[in-house]
């Protein structure tokens, strides 16, 4: 399978969505190739962390992508049974973004309740997904996933439109959240949710949840499409 995660804006919680799922992908016993198509690299410098720590899975394999053709080629070469491809996109709309779309099984779009990243997440649905649905000619689902929740997200009245939007848009929203926990901030220094001695078990309960709720959307889309 391969999922990409793609929003046309920094700072929404997208390169921690790619490390927690392909932590749980990997304790699964899945074969892990992050294609690592920002230019910030954030993904490359995870996966060299990890190897200086000892906590490099040997099923985790990275390609840095700078280049649409490079993105697709590895996508398709890494691509398998037992596989899970994830492609980390850059935080703006190019030629890497419009790429990893049409490469992907499903479009994991991060969102945190701010109105810029909800707004950014809607025009990857409502436009930069059909630009990949028309090209490629073959269904392309995508699934929101709230990110750096709090317990004010979660209640706050004056968040209730920016709620009210995102459920209008009709793109499925994840039934799991990543909430803001350290756990997550430790995963830019050479961890996995799996590796540190005393694990977040809320982390992965809720890293569990996202990568199912992904898997069912994708089954649920195909299942339509037939």
């Amino acid at each position: 399978m391969i999922i990409s995660a793609a929003i046309a804006k920094g700072g929404t919680g997208k390169s921690t969505l790619l490390r927690a799922l392909a932590s749980v992908a990997l304790k699964r016993g899945y074969a892990v190739t992050l294609i690592d198509g920002d230019v910030r690299q954030n993904m490359s410098r995870w996966a060299q962390m990890l190897k200086e720590a000892g906590n490099r899975p040997e099923t985790l394999q990275l390609v840095s992508a700078t280049t649409p053709r490079e993105i697709l080629e590895a996508a398709e070469l890494h691509n398998g049974d037992r596989s899970v491809v994830l492609i980390d996109t850059e935080g703006t709309t190019n030629d890497n973004l419009m790429a990893g779309l049409f490469a992907s099984d499903i479009v994991v779009v991060p969102i945190f309740f701010a109105l810029d990243d909800v707004t950014a997440a809607i025009q990857i649905t409502d436009h930069y997904i059909p630009l990949a649905v028309e090209t490629r000619g073959r269904p392309l689902p995508a699934v929101f996933v709230l990110t750096k929740q709090t317990i004010i997200d979660a209640k706050a009245r004056a968040l209730s439109e920016l709620r009210a939007i995102i459920q209008a848009n009709g793109t499925p929203i994840a039934d799991h959240a990543l909430h803001n926990r350290v756990a997550y901030r430790d995963l830019q220094s050479g961890q996995t949710l799996y590796s540190p001695d005393q694990p977040d078990a809320k982390a992965i309960a809720e890293s569990e949840g996202v990568f199912d709720d992904v898997l069912k959307t994708f089954t649920e889309a195909m299942r339509q499409a037939a």
